[in-house]
């Protein structure tokens, strides 16, 4: 089973007070203090596609299971038959994200929206979050094309400090909503990378070796 969270959907936001002008220190040394939450980079639409489809299957895995929380028992048999390869996917694929939000997290990444937290949330206490959620901050050009997908895939937007938490009832919607923003991976491509995508990915190997 993937639990389900009683979660109302809305779309609370405002366009004129989102939050602009981030640069590329601040995405990648993160512009909130959110749990450690480590820049995602320049991820490509390919890295984004694996890592979609690697978390699609572990969910259907994860709905067929007996358990109410099918993704952590998933998780915990991943580690138990072998803990270095449980560690490598979710260092490679899944970037130490959530399973059920690494995928969006990604897309929206190569779509290049600054992402800052994420978390699927569960039935113990490993997680922070009530619910899943992706935290991230789109560009006024990608803020329209973002909010129809979130309204068409039935998941949510709570504005804080000019910051989007996207929001879904389950970790399947986030993957459903991941995957359509990678369908729309043209139109994203057709707009002016955001300021802060400039000078990204020399910083990010700057802040690795030190």
């Amino acid at each position: 089973m993937i639990p389900e969270f009683d979660v109302d959907i809305r779309r609370d936001y405002d366009l004129q007070t989102l939050l602009t002008g981030l640069s590329a220190e601040e995405v990648a040394r993160g512009f909130t203090d959110h749990h450690e939450y480590e820049c995602l980079g320049l991820p490509s639409w390919e890295e984004a596609a694996v890592c979609l489809t690697e978390e699609a299957a572990l969910l259907e895995r994860a709905g067929r299971s007996e358990e109410p929380d099918g993704m952590e028992a998933i998780l915990d048999e991943l580690h138990d038959a072998d803990d270095v390869g449980y560690a490598e996917l979710m260092a490679y694929t899944f970037r130490w994200n959530d399973i059920g939000v690494a995928g969006l997290s990604l897309a929206l990444s190569a779509a290049r929206v600054a992402t800052f937290y994420s978390c699927s949330s569960g039935l113990n206490k490993r997680h922070h979050a009530k619910y899943p959620m992706v935290g991230a901050v789109p560009d006024p050009e990608r803020a329209g094309l973002l909010t129809r997908l979130i309204e068409e895939n039935g998941c949510g937007i709570d504005q804080v400090y000019g910051r989007w938490y996207i929001y879904g009832r389950s970790v399947k919607d986030l993957q459903v909503l991941g995957s359509a923003v990678l369908v729309a991976r043209d139109a994203f491509d057709a707009l002016p990378q955001p300021s802060w995508a400039e000078g990204l990915a020399e910083l990010l190997e700057e802040l690795a070796d030190e």
